[in-house]
């Protein structure tokens, strides 16, 4: 009786302090300060272009400021995105897996590309929050209405384009029905003196960021999401840095993506692609040390949580891009790792010393950030106004848990990708046929690349490949034979996620007048003729 009567005692005091603990822990989270976020997400970054996934270190990869962050934060080593652009920028702004808002490539003048109209964007949650927002960069989310737009979104002034891509110097938008077109926004109006001032655009992005930290009260919480146009064609970047990377890939690069890229710059730097590419990624590399440092002097950086990460893997495109995903497999486009594992970290004042200079290894999604930031900004990030107008909720799961270290696995434990792809715990299932099916090598792009171009790879998965994605990051080996019984389960429960898919297809009503007639999805070229001075810009629900 007296052991029952001391066990009792003992672990009755042990609850009770626990209790004391888990209570401590929750005052402390009430009355904690929102931090500063600062998320930026990457155009085209490659795994391999980014001195931290380089051992050994590549000459033409230089990274200093990014290497560093990481160093002081937390590398994310299984952060997924969409295989390519458009759908991961809806993820992350609306808080949905990209097979619950969209997995096409649609331009902006197509009133489908995007968010659909009645969905909450993470900006407007975090106004809820008593955040100041802000959007520098590309959004590549919609742009039908003013509600599509940024500025629509919640974002309380923005700066950017509406396309996949624009020209760096002149800002003439570059994949578009819309020939002829200018592309540069600023919150709810052209800026043609912007536009027309000749100079890089990633250094009118720097110039806004800074203006938007110097006028910011550090009393009241910033979410600063940037988007650089770097590292997307095309490539192009200032003459100082271009000479300095075309020093270390002399002799061994390629010229191809002048395809894609009509000049590298006004002073006709020769091609030299994968110079150019790595060029433009130290450019954007001093930025975000020339931010991060501003931060600091502003005493924001110790209350900051920055995340960046690429949008998707890079392209392996000879006539596209300069990027590497060395050594994962694929490339942008594709369902490898390479296309779909960014590279990714956090950083800042804000994370927990524990977890500084650590790796994390579970998964994430680039749409967990939603639901993770509305938690740290306290918000229910539910999206009502969507649920009301039937369009499906949020998939973002709360990952601070395991980013700050209080827990070590993921409550993450499945990531649908498409229609034939699954990742589910370590493995990865992939059906059909799967393209780009090659690794670059370290110094891809280079002189003989074009002899056996990643593009030219297929895979046959009709019957499914499977992927150990954990013990074998690189995709070399297919278990499927030897794992029949985990193919036939992943197969049924894709078979089963894929009843919830759904793809935005809202056609809205175009404002051209009822005199215009058009062909569908040019009712934007008539606006930017007409109403907004030859640039890109809402073309429904707006005055003609």
């Amino acid at each position: 009786a007296t052991v029952s009567v001391l066990y009792w005692t003992t672990r009755h005091n042990n609850m009770r302090t626990v209790a004391a603990v888990l209570l401590s822990m929750l005052a402390g989270l009430a009355s904690a300060k929102p931090p500063h976020i600062f998320f930026v997400l990457v155009d085209d970054l490659g795994w391999g272009d980014v001195g931290f996934h380089r051992d050994p270190p590549s000459p033409d990869v230089i990274t200093p400021n990014i290497d560093q962050l990481v160093e002081e934060g937390i590398d994310l080593d299984r952060h997924y995105v969409h295989m390519y652009c458009t759908p991961t920028r809806t993820s992350v702004q609306s808080g949905r897996l990209p097979v619950h808002v969209t997995t096409q490539l649609l331009n902006p003048e197509d009133p489908a590309c995007g968010i659909p109209r009645n969905m909450t964007g993470i900006a407007e949650v975090m106004k809820k929050g008593g955040y100041a927002t802000h959007l520098v960069g590309k959004w590549d989310a919609g742009m039908a209405t003013p509600k599509h737009t940024p500025q629509g979104r919640g974002y309380d002034t923005s700066l950017g384009y509406f396309e996949h891509k624009n020209n760096f110097y002149t800002m003439e938008a570059m994949q578009t029905k819309c020939n002829g077109t200018y592309d540069l926004w600023d919150t709810d109006k052209p800026n043609p003196a912007m536009a027309k001032s000749g100079r890089y655009e990633e250094e009118l992005f720097e110039e806004r960021l800074a203006s938007i930290v110097n006028g910011h009260n550090p009393a009241q919480p910033l979410f600063l999401f940037y988007t650089p146009h770097v590292a997307h064609c095309p490539l192009q970047v200032p003459p100082a840095y271009m000479a300095k990377f075309a020093a270390l890939t002399n002799g061994t690069d390629e010229t191809a993506c002048s395809a894609q890229t009509p000049y590298v710059n006004p002073e006709g730097s020769p091609f030299s692609c994968r110079a150019q590419y790595h060029a433009m990624v130290n450019y954007l590399d001093g930025v975000l040390g020339n931010i991060t440092t501003l931060l600091k002097s502003k005493g924001m950086w110790e209350d900051t949580l920055m995340v960046l990460s690429a949008d998707n893997g890079g392209p392996l495109v000879l006539a596209e891009s300069g990027s590497n995903n060395w050594p994962l497999r694929g490339s942008k486009y594709s369902p490898w790792e390479g296309g779909i594992r960014a590279a990714a970290f956090a950083s800042g004042g804000f994370l927990p010393a524990a977890v500084k200079g650590t790796k994390q290894e579970g998964i994430i999604h680039i749409a967990d950030w939603y639901a993770t930031f509305a938690h740290l900004a306290g918000v229910d990030p539910t999206d009502k106004p969507a649920a009301e107008s039937g369009l499906p909720p949020i998939d973002s799961i709360n990952v601070w848990d395991l980013v700050s270290g209080v827990n070590a696995t993921s409550p993450r434990t499945e990531i649908p990708v498409d229609g034939n792809t699954l990742v589910e715990g370590d493995y990865k299932l992939i059906l059909g046929t799967a393209g780009y099916a090659s690794w670059g090598g370290p110094h891809f792009p280079n002189s003989t690349s074009y002899l056996s171009p990643p593009e030219s790879y297929n895979m046959d998965c009709n019957q499914g490949c499977l992927y150990n994605v954990v013990a074998d990051p690189h995709e070399t080996t297919d278990i499927a034979a030897a794992n029949q019984d985990r193919v036939s389960s992943m197969k049924a429960r894709l078979a089963v996620l894929k009843k919830s898919y759904w793809e935005n297809s809202e056609r809205g009503v175009d404002a051209c007048p009822p005199n215009v007639t058009l062909p569908e999805g040019l009712c934007a070229c008539w606006f930017a003729a007409n109403k907004y001075g030859g640039f890109l810009g809402p073309y429904q629900e707006v005055t003609p």
